[in-house]
């Protein structure tokens, strides 16, 4: 996890691995990426990070697919917004996370 990483925004969820992470602040609004790995189902990862944005003020984009992709977006207020993508294969799931936030809204 890079330095500084807003773990109270994007949590990592409970025995997933980092595979990659980056944060910038100083970009207007502030983007946060994390990619990481799992051994659940794309449904667990998209439940568990469902929950953790919701709880934060995020609400659910209608779609729940991108082709074959589970892929699930959320939006708070009008302009900050967080993307779940989840590709399944062999019972682990790599799942990727990208947000655009208000800087002062990073705790």
């Amino acid at each position: 996890m890079v330095p500084g990483f807003p773990q109270q925004l994007i949590p990592l969820m409970p025995k997933a691995a980092v595979e990659s992470s980056s944060f910038d602040k100083n970009s207007s609004p502030a983007s946060v990426a994390l990619v990481g790995t799992i051994a659940s189902p794309s449904d667990a990862v998209v439940a568990f990070y469902t929950s953790a944005l919701t709880a934060q003020g995020f609400k659910e984009v209608p779609g729940s697919t991108v082709g074959s992709i589970k892929s699930k977006d959320f939006l708070r207020g009008d302009n900050e917004t967080v993307n779940i993508s989840v590709v399944e294969t062999a019972g682990k799931s790599t799942f990727t996370i990208g947000a655009n936030v208000a800087a002062g809204s990073i705790k």
